[in-house]
């Protein structure tokens, strides 16, 4: 039984409770652009495992802010007191996102092309995000493309800024700024030097013009998509735990579908690497196509870094943490990272809280997993971030006192 009276109605039509295709119509979560999240009847747009083995459900409202589907079972709620969402935290009608694609935007326009550029230096560019989104705009080369002949053609994959608002970085299709989930997590740790060490006798995959080892391969069957079963083996996107995101076989841990105001299908798969090795189970970058087990390492949440990788860290709430010198004793307060039973297997935060485990790696490096303390929760000192874009941990992973 839930205490929410409209979250035991869904539950009593067999609207909730389970785990549902991606795109059909569900109980799930949403995530509002005030920073909380309701609870409705929705779109399901992503499907994952939770760290302690759960599943959750992700949904986009099919109500609009301008009045499609209101006053309806399709109104989103907060479970806590089944007060509505407000209207103005629904999301945008399609059709305006559509007519506004045509509207020019300042700023949106192509770079003219620029030979003698590489990796770390600052140009428009392409490029591609975890949930196969394309983007465009001013951000840091990560490769220089070649034209048909073969022979470089002033054009380049980047990375955007890890900053929205700054430089000009949009969708390319419809010119909407980039969101912050399709935001790179960590930079790119190689250069032009570990992109031309390649070895002979471990040759890279450079037959993949396109992500092709993104695409979900989808059936459908009476109307209906049958996509890949979380748990299941599938080639997709890894986030490693420096941030860095790479592709490969490994085991599904989410599927997701992003709704789009063209005739577009991004499909994405997020997977975490098995026991096998070689092959489509070798890891790579998906711009550069550098194996993963080459590449340097950035950061890693909760673990001991070098001066040269902290000084990388973007977001001050990571940065401003204390260097991890020692093992702290179990049950100590000390600093580390913190993954929320329920939150998504990708999903980490770090703070100051009560120390659960602590170890050495195989490199050496003292690792530390920490609990936030329940009762401290309202003390700045104790609050837990997301270690890359800075964000304040949601409320729902606290545990209960």
């Amino acid at each position: 039984m839930y205490s929410s009276k409209r979250l035991q109605a869904l539950a009593n039509t067999g609207r909730t409770g389970g785990t549902p295709k991606v795109t059909s119509m569900y109980g799930g979560w949403y995530d509002a652009p005030n920073g909380k999240r309701y609870f409705g009847l929705g779109k399901v747009v992503e499907i994952g495992i939770t760290h302690d083995g759960g599943t959750y459900v992700r949904v986009e409202p099919t109500a609009t802010r301008t009045g499609t589907n209101t006053g309806t079972r399709f109104d989103f709620f907060d479970p806590a007191t089944d007060e509505d969402m407000p209207r103005d935290q629904y999301p945008k009608d399609l059709e305006t996102r559509r007519r506004a694609i045509h509207v020019h935007r300042p700023g949106t326009f192509v770079g003219e092309p620029t030979l003698g550029l590489g990796p770390g230096d600052t140009k428009y560019g392409l490029y591609i995000s975890a949930r196969n989104v394309t983007h465009y705009g001013v951000g840091k080369i990560v490769r220089a493309e070649l034209g048909k002949d073969g022979k470089l053609c002033g054009r380049y994959t980047v990375e955007p800024p890890r900053l929205r608002g700054g430089l000009p970085f949009w969708e390319l299709y419809i010119r909407e700024d980039i969101l912050d989930e399709d935001l790179p997590r960590s930079p790119y740790s190689g250069s032009l030097e570990t992109q031309q060490r390649e070895d002979k006798n471990r040759p890279r995959r450079h037959e993949l013009i396109m992500l092709n080892f993104m695409d979900v391969r989808l059936s459908r069957q009476g109307g209906q998509v049958t996509h890949p079963q979380l748990g299941s083996e599938h080639v997709g996107a890894y986030f490693a735990p420096d941030g860095q995101w790479f592709v490969g076989a490994g085991k599904i841990v989410a599927v997701g579908y992003v709704l789009s105001p063209i005739s577009l299908e991004h499909w994405y798969v997020y997977v975490e690497p098995t026991a096998e090795k070689g092959g489509d189970y070798d890891f790579f970058h998906p711009v550069t196509r550098e194996w993963m087990d080459e590449l340097p390492s950035n950061a890693i949440p909760g673990v001991q870094c070098s001066v040269s990788q902290r000084k990388k860290i973007f977001a001050s709430r990571w940065r401003d943490l204390p260097p991890i010198r020692r093992k702290p004793e179990i049950g100590a307060e000390y600093h580390g990272r913190y993954c929320p039973p329920s939150a998504p297997k990708r999903d980490v935060y770090v703070g100051v809280g009560k120390v659960v485990k602590t170890g050495i790696n195989e490199k050496n490096q003292i690792w530390v997993e920490v609990e936030p303390i329940a009762s401290k929760r309202g003390n700045l000192h104790y609050k837990f971030w997301d270690p890359w874009s800075g964000k304040e941990m949601p409320d729902q992973y606290w545990p209960l006192e």
